[in-house]
């Protein structure tokens, strides 16, 4: 009985083993099964993080070349047109960078691709990275953008009464007090006819001097002689509008007879409440809208420090802004300037102390001035034709990125730079221009006058000065995205 017993034990025991053993097996199994599948997802993990950063330094090594190509070439160069050239020649390419330890076995590598965006000033690149290794890729991307800024002053001849990138054409009594000349090699692209005439020199690209000149057989003019030295024409880059508060609500008058004078950013002074009105400006402001009637005045005190106003519309219908105090105003308008008959701006102020931007707009296609219209101060128009006429006129430098300028019927522009290298200008009806003249194309007659003086490009507010120190802003950049 025993025995039987003991053998029955054993193979109880037995049994329990084997089911011990097969669920230590299955146990065993399932477990190497995640190690396993843990160390592929672990593995395939480490692959995809690890072409991600190859594919990062990829672009950290070509940003950091182009921005090297960019610190050298800038001091170098004279123009936006040659700085960009040779640089693109330098860092627009796909380069394969493979200078990464293995890892794991695997060689990593990078494909980085840079390519031109955008062809302004600013202009935008993209670069491209691909990271791989084993089987495993990543592609990255980032965008930067390169500025070039103008240095020494603008790029022309200081010497010149009118300028121009075409053709001059002067007719109908029309005459030149100063010097003239044009980067054109074509013939006959000075043109006199109908009593027209310089006194002063003629200057043409060299080798084009014996074919420059379209004139009547009878009419005398100077033999045009070769250039020393062309400029090629670049506006100033255009301002980026600072962002200043609204100005809050200003009440005039007394309890009995109030006028809002400032409601809501619009400072209206076309009320008699309003009348005189004297804007403190302890800093810089903004507004809707700076709305002038009645041929009431608005007398603007900056201190003695410069100050900015930045404006949606500046609307002097019917009124005058004179400026007080010593510093300079600064004023930025986002969309239109309305001048109404008869009305000032600084008027017989110094223009130095009064600069006014005008930025790209429906609104600000065309800048008129006429009828005693007058602003006393420069303007750097982004995109606006200009027009003067009657008595009208713009006492200071103008700057214009628009496609037309006119100067007609007795306006005048004194002291003056008209720097609008887009521009077909015409002088025509007995307007005048003492100063110079900058533009595409050229037109004078019915007695038309421009007169040579002077200027102090230094003294320009828009021109950018003398240095070529690399600037601060040289190239910026976006975040690197997974694409």
């Amino acid at each position: 009985m025993f025995k039987k017993h003991l053998t029955n034990e054993r193979g109880m025991s037995l049994l329990m083993v084997l089911l011990l053993m097969t669920v230590l097996t299955v146990l065993g199994m399932g477990v190497m099964s995640i190690v396993i599948n843990n160390t592929k997802t672990t593995s395939s993990e480490r692959d995809n993080q690890s072409a991600y950063y190859i594919a990062e330094a990829g672009i950290t090594k070509q940003m950091k070349a182009a921005e090297d190509a960019a610190r050298k070439l800038y001091p170098l160069q004279t123009t936006a047109a040659g700085f960009y050239t040779n640089l693109e020649s330098q860092i627009v390419k796909t380069s394969t960078l493979t200078d990464f330890a293995s890892s794991f076995g695997e060689k990593p590598s990078a494909k980085v691709t840079i390519a031109k965006v955008s062809g302004e000033n600013p202009r935008q690149y993209k670069i491209t990275s691909v990271g791989t290794i084993g089987k495993r890729s990543k592609q990255l991307e980032k965008t930067f953008t390169i500025s070039w800024e103008m240095k020494g002053g603008l790029p022309l001849n200081k010497d010149l009464a009118v300028y121009t990138d075409t053709t001059i054409s002067l007719s109908g009594g029309a005459h030149i007090k100063g010097n003239m000349g044009t980067n054109s090699k074509a013939a006959s692209t000075i043109r006199f006819e109908g009593g027209a005439g310089i006194d002063g020199n003629i200057y043409v690209p060299k080798g084009s001097e014996n074919i420059a000149i379209y004139k009547p057989d009878y009419m005398k003019v100077p033999q045009p002689q070769p250039f020393k030295e062309q400029a090629q024409f670049q506006l100033p880059p255009f301002p980026s509008y600072p962002s200043y508060p609204l100005h809050p609500n200003v009440t005039v008058g007394n309890e009995y007879n109030k006028y809002n004078v400032i409601n809501n950013g619009v400072l209206q002074v076309d009320n008699y409440l309003a009348a005189d009105y004297e804007l403190k400006l302890n800093s810089n402001i903004a507004f809707k809208e700076i709305k002038m009637g009645s041929n009431y005045t608005l007398y603007i005190n900056v201190g003695s420090t410069d100050k900015a106003i930045v404006v949606d519309h500046l609307n002097v219908q019917n009124g005058h802004i004179i400026l007080k105090g010593t510093g300079k105003l600064t004023i930025y308008v986002k969309n239109e300037i309305s001048m109404g008959s008869g009305s000032t701006v600084n008027n017989d102020g110094d223009i130095k102390r009064l600069n006014i931007y005008l930025a790209k707009s429906t609104a600000s296609s065309n800048v008129k001035l006429g009828g005693n219209q007058k602003i006393f101060g420069s303007l750097y128009a982004e995109n606006a034709d200009i027009e003067m006429n009657g008595s009208g006129g713009f006492q200071g430098h103008i700057f214009t990125g628009g496609k037309n300028v006119t100067i007609t019927g007795g306006a005048r522009a004194y002291s003056t730079l008209i720097y609008a290298p887009n521009s077909t200008f015409q002088v025509l009806g007995g307007g005048t221009v003492k100063g110079m003249i900058v533009s595409r194309s050229f037109e004078g007659a019915g007695g038309a006058d421009v007169i040579y003086e002077s200027i102090n490009l230094n003294e320009v507010p828009f021109a950018p000065g003398g240095s070529t120190e690399i600037p601060v802003g040289l190239i910026t950049s976006d975040p690197v995205r997974e694409k």
